[in-house]
């Protein structure tokens, strides 16, 4: 986010909340970072208040974790608390994929192919960067797909706490072909209109994601 614009005008609460959070999301501020009112406040030339009040709101959900004396840190989830999310996020992103196989329109049919046709140019670079975006684009597609606002908001905010997190199974090797081949299915599925298998496809691919990163987290405490 270019930092110019921060300084056109004072912000609202509800303007700082969207750009911490991006911040957050996109790792520029990664897990167990500090978050001062001050800084923030200079940086957006508004009053303390309205950077308390933002950091409220993260808090009350999740992204962001007050400590009494101690200011606001990004919230630092452990091992345990990533798998039990993935594990819901598993659950809500298998409905999705089942709504939008009965649901679907015909322009966004073509669209969610296209996406998918895209995504095939990161396979032989290993983008895991550009990888990581257009899947983003592809999974989304699928929740509007769903119908169903309710959902699609749901999963956004467990995916919006783990989306740092989920940047790391794209990097091991082999993963970005493998999550190619599952949207290839979970595409099918749904164009096709089988609910039950998008609903499955679904969930074995984002099962794998979960088990990629647990693997990974353990790998990195036999390093350390």
């Amino acid at each position: 986010m270019d930092s110019a614009l921060l300084t056109k005008k004072p912000y609202r609460t509800e303007e700082i909340v969207q750009w911490i959070r991006h911040e957050i999301e996109s790792g520029a501020f990664p897990p167990g970072s500090r978050l001062e009112e001050r800084p923030l406040s200079e940086r957006f030339g508004v009053s303390k208040t309205p950077v308390r009040e933002a950091l409220i709101q993260l808090s009350s959900i999740g992204l962001v974790e007050l400590r009494q004396r101690r200011g606001a840190i990004v919230t630092l989830l452990s091992v345990e608390q990533v798998i039990s999310m993935f594990e819901v996020m598993t659950e809500l992103e298998s409905m999705a994929a089942r709504l939008a196989a009965s649901r679907i329109s015909p322009d966004h049919r073509e669209e969610l192919a296209e996406i998918h046709r895209r995504s095939a140019a990161f396979i032989p670079t290993q983008d895991f960067e550009k990888y990581d975006a257009i899947n983003r684009e592809f999974h989304e597609l699928i929740y509007r797909c769903s119908c169903n606002d309710y959902l699609e908001t749901s999963i956004k905010d467990v995916r919006g706490r783990l989306r740092v997190y989920r940047r790391y199974p794209f990097q091991k090797p082999g993963r970005i072909r493998r999550s190619f081949a599952d949207h290839a299915q979970i595409l099918e599925a749904i164009l096709r209109g089988d609910e039950e298998t998008a609903g499955s496809a679904m969930r074995d691919h984002i099962s794998v994601g979960g088990r990629v990163f647990a693997d990974l987290i353990v790998e990195m405490g036999r390093r350390s």
